[in-house]
């Protein structure tokens, strides 16, 4: 569970693979994760701005954000961070 204020891996939410996407709809924020490379499914989840429990969100993959996404998102002071290509996992 994800929890506001405290510092843990669970407030970051990675977005990755094809077909990436936020956006906003209805007043709310629009994350869709990319197309699952077994199931070939998105999932998506849909947060009102004042409800969206993570305090980052980084980008992996192809896709695109909006420009009202990123207005919101940064008024809201949630962090948008776009990663290279290859991730390294430090241990």
């Amino acid at each position: 569970m994800t929890l506001k204020g405290h510092k843990n891996h669970y407030n970051i939410k990675l977005l990755r693979g094809y077909g990436v996407s936020i956006n906003l709809k209805d007043h709310r924020v629009i994350l869709k994760n990319g197309m699952n490379d077994i199931s070939g499914k998105c999932e998506t989840e849909e947060w009102f701005a004042t409800q969206i429990p993570y305090e980052k969100i980084v980008i992996s993959g192809k896709g695109y954000v909006s420009t009202e996404a990123i207005k919101l998102l940064s008024e809201k002071n949630l962090k948008l961070t776009k990663s290279k290509k290859r991730m390294h996992l430090c241990t």
